[in-house]
């Protein structure tokens, strides 16, 4: 009996996951703060971490200004989690964009263009159906950056997150990135209404990075059945990029989504 149960139970729902760790953190293209580009140093942070899914931002691939690194691959090596990058522009030789990490299997990728003003810079977000080592449940992983200037940018940006989240209403969903807004802001509000912002009401500053003032990068959950947050916290690295990470340990509960 308690092996038919055992084997019936993925059935009934999604099997609550304990513990899944997200990670933050746009990298400054590897260059840290003393003006060296040292991919050892953000994989170092991305192993002390345990996180499961990193979100990455201003992520370089082959450019120029990096000597041609491929640093996905390299940081997939040196973290030993399995990568997919999502490309925002064509940059100085290369492409530049967000990437994920994840320890596990990524089901699926797409690329999805954020409506921008003209003149400035193109802004993506990258989305990927991901299935962790330690959950039955696949989940909707985002990652993004959104414009540090032009607030319309940046409610676009948030608009295509709703948008995505909202096409795969049986995928339980998690969004992170650099927003370039504080918690205050329209574009964050807009989320907040339908994600929940994990560590919100905290003082979580990750920017600047040497004494950090406000809160800029984000990561968030929906729906809120289906997420509960065990720590959201701000990492204490202050040379390896321009941004500290942020680090959200989440429970995914044993609930069915419609």
């Amino acid at each position: 009996m308690r092996v038919f149960l055992a084997l019936l139970f993925p059935l009934l729902g999604w099997g609550a996951c304990k513990e899944v760790r997200v990670l933050t953190y746009n990298i400054h293209h590897g260059e840290g703060i003393d003006g060296k580009f040292d991919l050892e140093r953000i994989a170092k942070v991305i192993r002390q971490s345990r996180a499961d899914i990193v979100a990455l931002q201003e992520v370089d691939q082959r450019t120029r200004r990096i000597g041609g690194v491929d640093t996905l691959a390299e940081l997939a090596r040196l973290t030993q989690r399995q990568p997919v990058f999502g490309k925002s522009m064509s940059y100085d030789g290369g492409e530049y964009g967000n990437a994920l990490l994840v320890r596990g299997e990524i089901l699926r990728h797409s690329v999805h263009a954020i409506p921008t003003t003209p003149n400035r810079e193109p802004r993506s977000i990258l989305r990927a159906e991901i299935k962790l080592q330690n959950c039955a449940q696949p989940i909707l992983m985002m990652a993004t950056h959104w414009d540090h200037q032009s607030q319309p940018d940046r409610l676009a940006g948030a608009e295509l997150a709703n948008k995505l989240a909202i096409a795969s209403p049986d995928l339980p969903a998690i969004l992170a990135g650099d927003f370039n807004a504080n918690p205050t802001n329209s574009a964050v509000k807009m989320l907040s209404g339908t994600w929940m912002i994990s560590g919100a009401g905290a003082e979580l500053h990750t920017f600047p990075v040497e004494q950090p003032k406000v809160q800029i990068d984000y990561i968030l959950t929906r729906p809120a059945s289906a997420w509960t947050l065990r720590d959201a916290k701000v990492l204490p690295e202050i040379l390896a990029s321009d941004h500290r990470p942020l680090l959200a340990t989440l429970r995914l509960n044993d609930v069915r989504l419609h």
